[in-house]
């Protein structure tokens, strides 16, 4: 179809390893067929092995690291100074990245207590000291996420979306239908409840 349509921009978003676009049927990019092609990736391995110029987003500045960490962990927190002072120090671990912020914030969203912050600080040094790049990086806090959700059959609900591959879209009847199966919910006010 790209061959007929003559040029064309294809943008390919998120990608995560160096696969030729020919192995999906899709012409590589060239000066003689006028067509070009815009990727997003975390790697700039895969920026080089398709020898596109590489164009780096920097992560977000300090201060604006912390507006999104305090938007998304809610206005209480701002008012108890030991809790701002572990949480400045947990924004600096978040190094930035948007996804990390979100996900560490909302993990910690409610919690006005200085010794679990001290403890999710403590958490992120140790796991971003043992791995190396962004994307292990991002990993290792959407994991630390996972490992604060409270509720045992909540984890095993969402380890349960993991088995759909990326992307797919997921009808929630069904969703909860296989939860219901798998014995995660078992009665209909439980599955009302979901639901909303």
């Amino acid at each position: 179809m790209l061959k007929k349509v003559g040029k064309h921009v294809l943008i390919l978003d998120d990608v995560w390893d160096e696969a030729s676009l020919e192995e999906f049927g899709i012409p590589d990019p060239s000066d003689s067929n006028g067509c070009k092609l815009v990727l997003t990736t975390r790697s700039e391995h895969v920026c080089k092995y398709k020898g596109c110029t590489v164009i780096k987003v920097k992560p977000l500045s300090a201060q604006q690291a912390l507006t999104l960490f305090l938007s998304k962990v809610g206005p209480n927190i701002v008012q108890n100074q030991t809790s701002m002072l572990i949480l400045r120090l947990v924004v600096e671990e978040c190094a930035g990245l948007p996804l990390t912020i979100i996900v560490v914030a909302s993990t910690l969203k409610g919690e006005e207590d200085p010794l679990i912050w001290k403890n999710a600080l403590r958490e992120l040094k140790e796991r971003i000291e043992k791995v190396e790049g962004v994307e292990s990086k991002v990993i290792e806090n959407l994991k630390f996420s996972f490992d604060h959700l409270k509720d045992e059959k909540v984890k095993y609900c969402f380890l349960h979306c993991a088995l759909f591959p990326e992307d797919f879209e997921i009808w929630k009847d069904v969703l909860i239908e296989c939860w219901i199966e798998e014995g995660f919910i078992d009665d209909m006010g439980t599955r009302q409840e979901m639901k909303g």
